[in-house]
């Protein structure tokens, strides 16, 4: 089974790498950090841990190491006497792990996985606990430590039906993939039933609910505020909707509703948070193209008074939530599957989103019911639903505070995640 896996590999490798060259010089993010995707780490990295054993915790882009933010912290507490070593794929998980997670003693690529270049990593690294969030599988590298009996933790599990009718089709060669994992400490009662019917030890799938409830109730404190303020400038008063982790196709439905909305509205702001910076410069041709006043948040010197906010910087998002009036959460008008639908709620702030959540379909599922988010189905609905949370105060204070009211409940998975861990490395509860 490795044997086709690494092959398939190699030749994807191969068959893509003129893509990959050209990307290297012509994309400055993907020069970034090569050698260690490689398998090299930096000298520095590798003499500190060849006396100090460490915890790694792997995060593949944003959205998976904000979720961390909060257990890497507990685990730090939990593990002081190891190293903390945090892995990501992406460059922007990258920058966002090393402004973020300040426990952490190196932040660093995950290397390809391919047996010679995990072996090399986990030769330089010896990690006495891996946690890897989000179910990302990754065979050799599991196989790689397995071998080393080092612990392996899913954590914040989750495994969409999608994802799952593609792994049960495989579940003569999952059930070995998964077999050196120690612990899945998965999100909602249906990822777990999913992940033991594509292989996974039964006595070893527990249920710890989703870690970014806790990260959520974690708001910005003061002094990142004011950076936001010495970036932007101070509250206007002025309604502010925020649009935030768009895609293609969805950046052209905001600013049209947002056209309509202020003729309504002439007072209205937008605040357009791409989900990937790098598209920004395409964003920036389409606001030119049809006339729009905006600042770049990247020029922000203390003043935005332009129509239109274009956020081509991460880490502001959700400090620019405690800005929003009404938020859209974007991935989810086009079949992306959606983002983070918790950071707007626990501002209080009234959130719309599209038909398209698959990949939170939990979280989606209780702010609907509980009557704190708003599903829309196209963007004629989407204008409808921001108009009204608009024009009525009422109603955006009963759904903001439903969803505020939905963090707060479903809080306690960090600390049930942690003791998860301890017992998958042999020191119970």
């Amino acid at each position: 089974m490795y044997l086709l896996y690494n092959t398939l590999a190699l030749l994807v490798v191969g068959i893509t790498l003129p893509y990959w060259v050209w990307r290297y010089f012509t994309t400055p993010k993907y020069k970034e950090g090569l050698k260690q995707r490689l398998g090299y780490l930096p000298e520095e990295v590798v003499a500190d841990l060849a006396d100090h054993p460490c915890l790694w915790l792997h995060a593949v882009s944003v959205g998976e190491t904000m979720a961390a933010l909060g257990l890497v912290e507990a685990l730090h507490v939990a593990y002081p006497e190891l190293r903390v070593v945090f892995s990501t794929v992406t460059a922007t998980g990258q920058r966002v792990a090393r402004e973020r997670v300040g426990c952490a003693d190196h932040v660093i690529y995950f290397p390809l996985d391919l047996p010679w270049m995990v072996r090399r990593v986990v030769e330089q690294l010896h990690p006495r606990l891996f946690v890897v969030m989000e179910t990302e599988i990754w065979p050799n590298c599991f196989r790689e430590l397995g071998r080393r009996g080092v612990p392996i933790v899913i954590a914040n599990g989750r495994l969409s039906p999608s994802s799952f009718r593609g792994y049960r089709r495989l579940r003569w060669a999952m059930q070995r993939v998964l077999a050196p994992v120690t612990a899945f400490a998965m999100q909602s009662a249906g990822d777990g039933e999913r992940v033991r019917a594509i292989g996974a030890d039964p006595s070893r799938v527990v249920v710890t609910g989703n870690v970014k409830y806790d990260e959520a109730r974690v708001l910005p404190d003061a002094a990142a505020m004011a950076q936001l303020a010495k970036r932007i400038g101070e509250p206007t008063g002025a309604p502010v909707w925020v649009c935030a982790s768009t895609h293609e196709g969805e950046e052209a439905v905001c600013l049209d509703t947002f056209e309509r909305l202020r003729a309504q509205s002439p007072e209205l702001r937008l605040i357009l948070a791409p989900r990937h910076p790098e598209r920004c410069d395409a964003v920036d041709r389409l606001l030119l193209s049809r006339g729009v006043d905006f600042l770049r948040i990247s020029a922000g010197g203390g003043r935005w008074h332009e129509p239109v906010l274009l956020v081509d910087e991460v880490g502001w998002v959700v400090r620019l939530f405690g800005r929003a009036t009404v938020a859209f959460v974007g991935g989810s008008l086009v079949p992306t599957g959606g983002h983070n639908l918790l950071e707007p709620a626990a501002w209080g702030v009234p959130v719309c989103f599209g038909p398209h959540t698959f990949n939170f379909p939990d979280i989606t599922d209780e702010l609907v019911a509980a009557g704190g988010g708003v599903r829309v189905a196209d963007a004629h609905a989407l204008e409808e639903a921001t108009g009204e949370l608009l024009r009525d105060p009422a109603r955006r204070a009963a759904v903001g505070g439903a969803g505020r009211q939905v963090v707060e409940a479903k809080a306690g998975a960090v600390a049930r995640t942690v003791a998860a861990i301890r017992a998958a490395a042999g020191e119970g509860g």
